[in-house]
């Protein structure tokens, strides 16, 4: 295993965006390559425990939102009008997807498998994004922050479903933005991207910068509270704010085993272009706030981490 830091200079646009969002930073992206580890066994798979939510307080959250703006002066703080306020039937009801094989967004979703730093076998949910090999989670879901070591033996489960998966893929490396743990952890980073052994066989879901001010959400998790964590779930909510690089989503009460779950807007299940665009995931939630989540905001950094797991920089 072999870890290189490399100082990004360039931010890369060109993506879809609701709200386009920069940045001022100049981050340290840290990789880890595949060294030999192979995908992980079927029994395996299925002795991994759900990674826990992180749950954090109020002072936690200013001081992780305070570090973001720092950093990015010019990303403004935003908060729903009344008139931008979505309008939803059933918030906060989990639907189970039965089949996610067979449309969009959910099949490209799926659990992520791996070995922690101590060896035990662990999951999150991931998926494919923009890119035919690249995969996102959360960054909790690759590394951890208390010992700065990374996790391993990556294997994800698209579109899992019970115990069937129509592909189960590896990993050639994965990276992250050392912002994430290098000052304390801060969940305002909590993403990451995996360079994957194969393709997606279905077309991958459009990643979005900036904040959906004006649309309801949509997440998905592989939970482990409902059916053990071997369905996918989704729920309704909506954006409450947008404060310091961290955005909360109402009425999400997806639990362990969610994390790195995509949130969606312009959700459509089995929309084509243009819908179900990726604009945060499950990350982290406030012990005041148990029906509530909270997820990174996707910017122009995000946008140059993906492309530079994208090129095979990782492997660099």
């Amino acid at each position: 295993m072999r870890t290189h830091l490399r100082l990004i200079c360039i931010i890369l646009a060109g993506l879809l965006t609701t709200t386009t969002t920069g940045s001022a930073a100049q981050l340290a992206i840290q990789n880890l390559d595949n060294t030999g580890s192979d995908v992980l066994t079927e029994d395996q798979m299925n002795e991994a425990e759900p990674l826990p939510l992180p749950v954090i307080t109020e002072e936690e959250l200013r001081d992780m939102q305070r570090r973001f703006r720092e950093l990015n002066p010019d990303i403004p703080d935003q908060t729903p009008s009344e008139a931008t306020s979505p309008s939803l039937t059933a918030p906060g009801e989990l639907e189970k997807i039965a089949e996610p094989r067979l449309a969009p967004p959910y099949w490209s979703a799926g659990r992520l498998v791996f070995r922690t730093d101590e060896g035990k076998l662990g999951r999150c949910t991931a998926q494919y994004i923009e890119n035919l090999n690249v995969i996102l989670t959360a960054a909790h879901c690759v590394l951890s922050h208390k010992t700065g070591r990374w996790y391993t033996d990556f294997s994800f489960q698209r579109a899992l479903a019970g115990n069937k998966s129509p592909q189960i893929v590896g990993w050639r490396c994965v990276s992250i933005y050392d912002a994430y743990h290098s000052d304390g952890v801060n969940y305002a980073y909590d993403y990451a991207f995996i360079l994957a052994s194969a393709d997606d066989k279905q077309r991958p879901l459009e990643m979005a910068t900036g904040t959906p001010a004006s649309a309801p959400l949509t997440a998905i998790g592989y939970p482990r509270d409902l059916d053990g964590g071997l369905f996918m779930y989704k729920i309704d909510g909506s954006w409450t704010r947008n404060v310091g690089g961290i955005v909360t989503m109402s009425d999400n009460s997806l639990t362990k085993g969610s994390s790195g779950g995509a949130w969606f807007t312009a959700f459509e299940a089995g929309g084509g272009e243009h819908k179900n665009q990726v604009v945060s995931l499950n990350s982290h939630r406030l012990k005041t706030r148990p029906n509530q989540l909270n997820g990174p905001l996707f910017t122009e950094d995000t946008v140059t981490l993906k492309n530079h797991v994208r090129d095979a920089l990782c492997l660099d």
